[in-house]
């Protein structure tokens, strides 16, 4: 997702009287440097510093306006002096028209060059201004300098990893049952939702898979059945775009639908059909060959690269041996790229991915738990065992119970609400809250660092024979610190990061993304909370990764870089900075000494 985009109020500074117009190129009034030609897609900065014309200590304004007059964002550095001048960044989004722009400055003068006095009815105020005229292009190249808001960072740590030798691809066939209801998208159907029927569940390989062979219902067919399964959203649940039947027969509405091999009846339009059905699930499937061989990598992550000026293009890395003396040893240099930092997918399988593991087993992972509610109290959260607390309170009202299987729970996560019978709404009206889900391993994220939380959800009122009613069905996405880090927030369920929403019995939401910098006070450790208040929700393909834009490097980089030379030593890396030009930033950063095991093949194990 792109980043964030600073917006800037327009102050029209052009339209305003002023007792002197500087028309001198590079202005009398006002020490202007380092100002670009032009001004390029992502952040730009020059330098400006007053004379000895202009007021001491006055406050100088200035505004830039895009071809179309519209304001185009720029903000003073803080902290950023260089002699007498203080920088100023511009932003230029893709949003931006290409054309010719107006850099507009004014100050306080308190004479004129030529020595001349300031009338009194002039003094103390903005009198004097300076314009230029200035491409703004946001598909052009960005020169200005890399400057770091920040000094960068570097941690390291160790990484071992097995090395595969080989992969194929092999298309297997499972016969199954299922049942297709119509997907519908806001009234309109989108294809079918397909629910396992009997002892058949999806599997994460089925995903990108189809089902396919012959499908006759009365004296309508399909002379070949295809149907791509489109999204797994769990064990029981997939759906596809595709469509069953366009014949004659359509002319009602299929409610459900049987779809497997072999001869059967169904009831549809009110009349029962005989189906005949060779159909099959196909999907293919990556085979892999291996060896336990434990290779050694050196996972770098480098926070605080948020600019002020210019943009990073590339990193280059060096290591050595901590203790000796020697100079830095070059590894090589890597393209700047944005890394997940938390993921899980319903499509993945057992993969180490980030900081968690992606299993069929959701409990090793993620925690389902309930909010007790306190009367006139702050609430608290607990998982579903009751054990873990985050936030305190004294009595109690209430213990909600979360509904969950883990055959469901397939690489993503169901939940469904506990309701009143009577009322068919929450027991004890619990502020919209009723219960949450989330991460049970926590992810290192960093205040400096915007990043983009990227899921999938899948929302139905009706499961099984219940249909829930009441609050308005809502997720409220929320950061959590573990540990010794603590959220800013004066919400006491932590940092809220979004919402999802739907007024209909069906929702989906397709790469649903938000954007977020954790309010926290330095790096540490974060949890993920999902708070529900009505439905029956799935969640998957849950992403967290640094924000990024194609004009604008991330605020935070990882690499994982191959160790190949060193075993049982201290080791310490080094990384430097460049732009697209391959000028460099000026600045690096070192890491502190990390012990590598290294690899198995370093240490001897093979002959």
């Amino acid at each position: 997702m792109p980043i964030i985009q600073n917006t800037a109020q327009k102050q029209d500074l052009g339209q305003y009287d002023v007792y002197i117009e500087d028309t001198s190129v590079n202005s009398d009034y006002f020490a202007i440097t380092r100002l670009p030609e032009y001004f390029t897609g992502g952040r730009n900065s020059f330098l400006i510093g007053g004379s000895e014309y202009l007021q001491t200590g006055s406050e100088i304004l200035i505004e830039i306006l895009e071809e179309e007059g519209n304001p185009v964002f720029e903000t003073l550095v803080p902290n950023y002096i260089e002699g007498n001048s203080r920088m100023i960044s511009v932003e230029v989004y893709d949003t931006i028209s290409p054309g010719i722009g107006t850099l507009v400055i004014m100050g306080k003068a308190i004479r004129a060059v030529n020595g001349q006095q300031i009338p009194d009815e002039w003094k103390d105020t903005y009198n004097v201004r300076w314009s230029k005229k200035i491409l703004i292009d946001y598909n052009l190249k960005n020169l200005s300098p890399i400057k770091f808001l920040n000094a960068p960072e570097v941690t390291v740590v160790e990484n071992r990893f097995y090395n595969i030798n080989s992969s194929s691809y092999d298309t297997n066939t499972v016969k199954f049952t299922a049942s297709l209801s119509p997907l519908l998208i806001d009234g309109i159907q989108q294809g079918y939702s397909i629910q396992s029927v009997g002892s058949f569940k999806f599997l994460p390989e089925y995903t990108n898979g189809f089902i396919t062979g012959s499908f006759k219902i009365g004296t309508g067919s399909v002379s070949q059945l295809y149907l791509p399964l489109t999204k797994i959203l769990n064990s029981t649940t997939a759906t596809t775009n595709g469509y069953l039947i366009s014949s004659s027969l359509t002319n009602g509405f299929i409610k459900s639908l049987y779809l497997r091999s072999g001869s059967y009846t169904a009831s549809l339009y009110g009349s029962t059909y005989n189906i005949e059905s060779s159909a099959e699930l196909k999907y293919s499937i990556i085979s892999t060959s291996s060896v336990n061989i434990p290779i050694s990598y050196a996972k770098l992550t480098i926070p605080n690269l948020n600019t002020v000026s210019g943009e990073l293009y590339k990193i280059r890395v060096y290591n050595k041996v901590a203790n000796e003396t020697s100079d830095y040893k070059l590894i090589g240099d890597s393209y700047v790229d944005t890394n997940e930092i938390l993921i899980s997918s319903s499509i993945r399988g057992n993969l180490p991915l980030g900081n968690i593991f992606v299993t069929q087993n959701y409990s090793d992972n993620w925690v389902a738990g309930g909010l007790q509610v306190n009367t006139g109290q702050r609430n608290r959260i607990y998982t579903s065992s009751g054990s873990a607390r985050y936030y305190d309170s004294t009595t109690t009202v209430d213990q909600f119970s979360i509904s969950s299987s883990n055959d469901i729970l397939l690489s993503s996560m169901y939940v469904g609400v506990p309701i009143n019978t009577s009322t068919n709404k929450f027991r004890n009206q619990v502020s919209e809250s009723g219960y949450f889900i989330g991460t049970k391993r926590a992810v290192q994220l960093f205040p400096t660092t915007e990043y983009t939380l990227t899921i999938d959800a899948y929302y139905l009122a009706t499961s099984a024979s219940i249909t829930l009613t009441g609050n308005t069905p809502r997720v409220d996405i929320y950061l959590i610190g573990t540990g010794s880090t603590k959220i800013v927030d004066v919400n006491p369920l932590g940092q809220k990061i979004g919402e999802l929403t739907t007024a209909g019995t069906t929702g989906w939401f397709e790469q649903e993304q938000f954007n977020f910098s954790p309010a926290i006070k330095s790096s540490g450790d974060i949890l993920l909370r999902f708070v529900v208040s009505n439905g029956f929700w799935n969640f998957s393909n849950i992403s967290i990764k640094p924000a990024s834009d194609p004009q604008f490097s991330p605020d935070e980089v990882t690499l994982m870089i191959p160790n190949t030379e060193y075993h049982n030593e201290l080791l310490q890396y080094k990384v430097e900075f460049f732009d697209i030009n391959n000028n460099s930033a000026n600045t690096a950063a070192i890491s502190t000494p990390v012990f590598f095991t290294g690899s198995a093949i370093d240490l001897g194990t093979l002959s």
